[in-house]
Formats: C-alpha cells, structure tokens, sequence
C-alpha cells in the first residue's frame, strides 16, 4: 500500500510539468536518479539506459508504449484530415475571389523551382559533413534550379 501510494503521489507531480512519463515509469525514473548519483559519488560505472531498457521489458510496458504511440500519431492524423477538410472550401472560395478581381496569376512553375531548389540546399547542407561530394552536387543542382527559375520569371 506504500508503494501504490508513492506511486499515485510520484504521478500526481509529474502531472504538473510539461512533459509527461508513463505511470510505470516515474518511479523507476526517479529511483535511477537517486542510484545515478549515488553511483557517481562512489565513482562506479552506472548504465541508466540499459538497466532501464531491461526493466521496460520485463514489466512489459515497451508493447504498450508502441501502442499508444501509434494512438497518438493516428488521432494527430485524423485531426489534420478533418482540418485539412474545414479549410479546402474556404481556400476554394478566397481564391475564387481574389480571382475575380483581376489579379495576374503567377507562374506556379517558378514557385516550384524555388521550393525544388531551398529543398536541395538545406539536403545539401545537412549532408555535407557526411559526403562532401554529394552535398556539392545539391548545390549545384539547387544553383541550377535558381537559374532556372529565374529563366522562366524574366
């Protein structure tokens, strides 16, 4: 009874933060930091991850933490649908009346370079520790994208 009441206390004050832990996992949260630092006041070597890894298998809560992942991903999911749904037919209808006032349509060509072309430069700059040679070849295939932005707006 000590234990469980612990445990209700432990998840009654990580409720309060911003982020939240698995109801099993808080008290072996905390009980690994009390053992971290004992441990490191002793100078012994502490593996927090796998000694927890191993306790998330054993009490089966790895299956369960997947599990509601996935609930989450999909109800994120269907929440864009069903916004996605609300804003297409007042998307339709704001553009049906910009169009009606006249107004020159751009060339969707060059906006799609542009998007083609930022996409291959920022790829090419989280790639270029990695292989030089490929990221070099991103900026050029970006530089070549401006160009041919350009080329079709003027």
């Amino acid at each position: 009874m000590e234990v469980k009441s612990l445990v209700d206390l432990a998840n009654k004050t990580m409720s309060r933060f911003p982020f939240r832990l698995p109801k099993n996992l808080a008290l072996y949260m905390r009980m690994a930091s009390i053992l971290e630092g004992i441990y490191q006041h002793h100078k012994v070597p502490f593996k927090f991850v796998k000694v927890l890894a191993n306790l998330l298998e054993e009490e089966g809560l790895v299956r369960d933490a997947y599990i509601e992942e996935v609930k989450v991903y999909a109800k994120g999911l269907v929440k864009g649908i069903q916004d996605s749904v609300t804003v297409a037919p007042l998307l339709k209808t704001y553009l049906e009346t910009v169009g009606s006032y006249g107004r020159q349509e751009r060339n969707t060509s060059t906006l799609a370079a542009s998007i083609l072309a930022s996409a291959l430069f920022v790829g090419s700059a989280v790639i270029l520790p990695y292989n030089s040679y490929l990221a070099y070849g991103g900026f050029a295939a970006a530089a070549a994208a401006v160009a041919v932005a350009l080329k079709k707006k003027f």
